[in-house]
């Protein structure tokens, strides 16, 4: 007797691994900080700002690290925005920094896709500081533009990303049970 093949687990086993990311190992280390001419010449945005939430980016769907919502007080370079959101890690040997809600920081940010989608990234390999600690910083950078307080709420297109994923997996699951339906129908 030819047993059927369960075809149902197999192609939900293969839409699952189309859609779960592993998450990449990572491990940190710096030779020295850069000064503060070094982290602002290799930098795409330096600003100072109050960290105002940090949202935790490990999920079902991939992506790890946090980010972090600022609410800019002075832009040296890059920022045209009273609120930025950026990546950084976990902690840890990801390069994370260990950003705190309500406390503010001189932030050297560059565009890198390491904690996922391209955005605007800080590590530990940055020289990224406390504010209250940043004053010989401040100093060789001089003074900075301070924006118009007219925040924009910030989308960085996750969510709509998160809803198509899971509107092309339903369509897929969908699929093959009409399919499945119309194979078992025609027998």
């Amino acid at each position: 007797m030819r047993k059927k093949l369960h075809v149902f687990p197999i192609c939900l086993v293969i839409l699952l691994t189309l859609f779960l990311k592993p998450v990449p190992a990572t491990a940190c280390s710096c030779a020295k900080e850069p000064s503060a001419e070094e982290g602002f010449s290799r930098s795409q945005a330096v600003f100072s700002g109050e960290v105002t939430r940090i949202k935790d980016n490990n999920g079902l769907f991939g992506g790890y690290g946090k980010t972090v919502i600022f609410k800019v007080k002075e832009t040296w370079k890059g920022i045209n925005k009273t609120e930025v959101a950026i990546a950084t890690g976990s902690g840890g040997g990801d390069c994370g920094i260990e950003f705190v809600v309500g406390k503010e920081y001189l932030v050297y940010a560059s565009v890198s896709d390491m904690y996922g989608d391209k955005s605007l990234t800080s590590v530990i390999c940055d020289p990224t500081k406390e504010l209250g600690i940043a004053a010989e910083d401040i100093d060789i950078l001089g003074q900075g533009q301070v924006l118009p307080h007219n925040v924009k709420p910030i989308d960085n297109g996750k969510k709509t990303a998160l809803i198509s994923g899971g509107v092309v997996f339903i369509s897929g699951l969908l699929g093959i049970f009409w399919w499945h339906w119309m194979r078992r129908n025609k027998k």
